[in-house]
C-alpha cells in the first residue's frame, strides 16, 4: 500500500500516533455504525424512521460545518481533536447505560446522532488540517491512503461485523464500546508531542469574516470548486441509498443482520482497494481520467442493486462503488492538502465539506420517501442515473481543470 515508501520520507512518529487514534476511533463508529440502524430496525419497519437516524447525523454540516472549520483555523488542532473525542466518549457511554435500562425512543437516537455529528464538523476539519502539519507534502497521497484506508477497513470490515455480533449479546454492548473507542483515541492524540497552531495570524477577525474568507478562496479556485459540486452529488446520492440499505438487504435480499454487515464489509474491502491503488493510478494516468473513472464506477455500483435485486450483483456493485470512492477521496484530499495554504486549510475545508456534506442529509431524506412511496429499489436506480448524468455533465470542465492545475504543478 506504500506504507514503506511512506517510512522512506519520513512521515514521522505524530503520524502514526494520529494513524492509530484515527483507527481506533473508526473502529468504534463502524459498531455504531451498524448498531444505530439495527436498534431502529427492532423498533419499526418505517423507511422514513430508519433514513431520520441518518438525516440526524448528516445535518450538522450544513448547519455548522464552516463555523468549525474557522475554529480549527484559529486553535491548537491536537487539542481540539483529543477533547472533542474525549466529550463523545462520555456521552456515547451515557447513551450506552439508558439504552441498557430500557428501549430509546427513535428521536433521543436521533439526538444523539446529530450531537455526535456536531463535534464531528469540529473533529474532522482539524485532523485533515492537521495532516500536512505532520507529513512532507511529496507523502501526503501516502499517509491519506494508510488514513482512509484504515478507516475504511475499521469501520466496515471490522466494526460492522462486531458490530452486529455485540448487538446480538446486547444492544447496549456495541454502543459501550464504542465510547471506550472514543477515550482511547483522545488519549493518543493527547500523548502526540507538539503544538499544531497555525502560527501566522492574521489581523484580529470576526468567526464570520473567517468563514466568508474561506468561502471565497474555495469559489475562486476551479479545481476544487468542480470537486466539491461532484462530492456534493455523489454523496447525496450515497446517502439515499444508504438510509434504506439495511431495510433493503434484509427485506429484498432477505439475508438478515449478519448480510447487512457482510455486505458493508464488501464496500470496505472495495474502498480499501481503491485507496492502496489511487497512488499508483494517479502516477499512470492524469488525474482528471482517475477522477471521471471513480465518478463512472460509483455510477454503475450505485444504480446496479436498484435495477438487479441479485445478491451477487449487489456484492460486485459495492465493491465497485467502494473502490471508485476510495480512490476518489485518497486524490481529492491530497490535492487539495497540497493546494490550500496552511492558515486557510481549516476554512477552506470545511467551506468544501460543508457544501459537499450539504447533500447528504436530503438524499437520505428523499431516499427514504422514494423507498416509501416507490419501493426500496427506487433510491438506488435513482442515484446511479444522477451520477452518470453529473459526470457526463462535469466531464469536460473536470477535464480542464485538473490538466490547469497539473501545468501549474509542473511549473513550479
Amino acid at each position: 500500500m506504500g506504507g514503506a515508501a511512506g517510512r522512506r520520507v519520513g512521515v514521522g512518529t505524530a503520524f502514526w500516533m494520529l494513524w492509530a487514534a484515527s483507527t481506533l476511533s473508526t473502529l468504534g463508529d463502524g459498531i455504531r455504525t451498524v448498531a444505530f440502524p439495527l436498534l431502529v430496525a427492532g423498533m419499526t419497519k418505517d423507511p422514513q424512521a430508519v433514513s431520520l437516524i441518518f438525516v440526524a447525523g448528516y445535518l450538522p454540516w450544513p448547519l455548522f460545518g464552516l463555523v468549525g472549520g474557522a475554529i480549527v483555523d484559529r486553535a491548537d488542532r491536537r487539542r481540539l481533536m483529543w477533547t472533542i473525542d474525549l466529550a463523545r466518549g462520555i456521552l456515547v457511554g451515557g447513551f450506552a447505560v439508558l439504552v441498557s435500562a430500557q428501549e430509546s425512543p427513535v428521536l433521543v437516537l436521533a439526538l444523539v446522532s446529530f450531537t455526535l455529528g456536531v463535534a464531528e464538523t469540529v473533529f474532522d476539519n482539524a485532523a485533515s488540517a492537521m495532516v500536512p502539519m505532520l507529513v512532507p507534502e511529496a507523502a501526503l497521497e501516502r499517509a491519506n491512503a494508510w488514513l482512509f484506508s484504515s478507516q475504511t477497513m475499521m469501520t466496515t470490515l471490522v466494526g460492522a461485523p462486531v458490530g452486529a455480533a455485540l448487538f446480538a449479546v446486547s444492544h447496549a454492548l456495541p454502543i459501550a464500546v464504542d465510547a471506550v473507542t472514543f477515550v482511547l483515541a483522545a488519549l493518543l492524540v493527547f500523548l502526540v508531542k507538539g503544538t499544531y497552531k497555525v502560527r501566522v495570524q492574521a489581523a484580529r477577525s470576526s468567526l464570520r469574516q473567517d468563514i466568508g474568507e474561506g468561502l471565497r478562496w474555495l469559489l475562486r479556485h476551479r479545481l476544487l470548486r468542480t470537486l466539491c459540486v461532484l462530492v456534493g452529488l455523489t454523496n447525496g446520492a450515497l446517502a439515499a441509498a444508504e438510509a434504506v440499505l439495511v431495510l433493503y438487504t434484509l427485506e429484498v435480499l432477505g439475508v438478515g443482520n449478519f448480510g447487512y454487515s457482510a455486505l458493508l464489509a464488501v464496500l470496505a474491502v472495495g474502498a480499501v482497494a481503491g485507496s492502496a491503488l489511487a497512488s499508483a493510478a494517479r502516477r499512470r494516468l492524469s488525474t482528471g481520467t482517475v477522477l471521471i473513472g471513480s465518478m463512472l464506477m460509483q455510477a454503475v455500483a450505485f444504480g446496479a442493486p436498484g435495477l438487479f435485486a441479485n445478491l451477487p450483483v449487489v456484492v460486485i456493485a459495492l465493491a465497485l462503488a467502494g473502490a471508485g470512492g476510495g480512490v476518489w477521496n485518497v486524490v481529492t484530499v491530497s490535492l487539495r492538502q497540497s493546494l490550500v495554504p496552511e492558515a486557510m486549510l481549516g476554512r477552506v475545508t470545511s467551506s468544501y465539506r460543508t457544501v459537499a456534506l450539504a447533500a447528504m442529509p436530503v438524499g437520505a431524506a428523499l431516499g427514504g420517501l422514494a423507498a416509501d412511496h416507490l419501493g426500496l429499489r427506487s433510491p438506488f436506480v435513482v442515484s446511479g442515473a444522477l451520477l452518470l448524468a453529473a459526470t457526463a455533465l462535469c466531464w469536460p470542465l473536470l477535464r480542464a481543470a485538473t490538466s490547469e492545475a497539473e501545468r501549474k504543478e509542473a511549473a513550479a
